[in-house]
């Protein structure tokens, strides 16, 4: 997969409370991280790497909001910008080539997220993660599967009888109303109304790797409050959120958002465990399709009209990216 046009877009790294006194070190794209809170509460990302004898600055300690790494304690503000050599004799600048490769970095909706380059458009929005009347948790989920499999599995809503039956869907209830995608200024949604499990779903696909789902009753509030969520004081309401960090081309750390505005006083690990049932139906599958990359060729695999066209409009979208995969990347 040519992953140079995903470099400019925000992938969460972490849950925010992930985020000790110390370093993390975890994974993106390929490139090994470094990211820290600093004691004002921003937050730094950097190549898990010292310039000067390439130790990973993961094992170094936050100073202030500087990041000083373990081996020689030379200290690096959030720019990358090497502010102290303790070994330098005093009155010796500081070489201007003494500074870590640093990424942006921001916390927003519970992650923490970076980018590889300047971002090209914001994180994506979860309304209901910022709303007081909603409680929202996380989960995540380590899958040996492309990330691009990942996200397509999340908008496919023709699976749910199969793969999930009794939950998402009905078996005996397998035909959903064809869709009307509607292209955004950052990927496309679309509405399914779900006469199997009485549900208003409405899907906003944040290009490349994020979506959004909002969930009502059918019949309550209806597709249009789906369209424009504004709903009764006492209607349930249930927000979904997933993004997708690559950590390789065949690697994926998968964030899963629940939002919800009823049944407060509930435990919230009753939910996290019965998302976690859920996404570990999909893993199975996701992570067993070949070719392991999603061919981006639409002749590469056979697309029904109706149920497929979320799946295909997300293939054409990636691919006007200029995402791609490399000759030989199929099994």
């Amino acid at each position: 997969m040519n992953t140079a046009p995903l470099r400019p877009y925000w992938y969460p790294v972490a849950r925010a409370d992930e985020i000790g006194d110390g370093p993390m070190s975890t994974q993106l794209l390929g490139e090994r991280l470094a990211v820290y809170r600093g004691k004002s509460g921003r937050y730094g990302a950097f190549r898990d790497l010292c310039i000067h004898r390439g130790t990973p600055l993961s094992l170094g300690w936050v100073d202030g909001d500087e990041l000083v790494c373990a081996y020689h304690g030379w200290a690096y503000a959030e720019s990358g910008q090497c502010t102290r050599i303790p070994s330098l004799p005093e009155g010796r600048p500081i070489p201007a080539k003494a500074r870590a490769s640093a990424f942006p970095a921001r916390e927003r909706h519970g992650l923490v997220w970076v980018a590889l380059e300047e971002p090209v458009s914001d994180v994506a929005a979860f309304p209901e993660a910022d709303d007081p009347s909603y409680r929202t948790i996380w989960t995540t989920y380590h899958w040996k599967a492309s990330a691009p499999r990942v996200i397509e599995n999340v908008m496919d809503f023709a699976h749910f009888p199969w793969v999930h039956p009794g939950v998402l869907g009905h078996r005996e209830k397998p035909v959903y109303p064809d869709v009307a995608i509607e292209r955004t200024g950052g990927g496309f949604a679309y509405t399914v109304d779900d006469e199997a499990t009485n549900a208003i779903r409405r899907y906003t696909v944040s290009l490349p790797l994020a979506l959004h789902m909002w969930v009502g009753r059918r019949g309550a509030a209806g597709p249009a409050a789906a369209l424009a969520p504004t709903t009764a004081p006492d209607e349930r309401i249930t927000g979904l959120f997933f993004a997708a960090r690559p950590i390789t081309e065949r690697e994926t750390m998968f964030y899963f958002g629940h939002a919800r505005n009823f049944a407060l006083d509930q435990a919230d690990a009753v939910w996290a465990e019965r998302n976690t049932s859920v996404t570990e139906q999909d893993r199975r599958i996701v992570e067993a399709q070949r070719p392991e990359e999603l061919p981006l060729d639409l002749s590469a695999e056979l697309h029904l009209k109706g149920s497929d066209a979320p799946a295909v409009e997300y293939r054409r979208a990636l691919a006007r990216m200029g995402i791609e995969a490399q000759p030989g990347s199929t099994s």
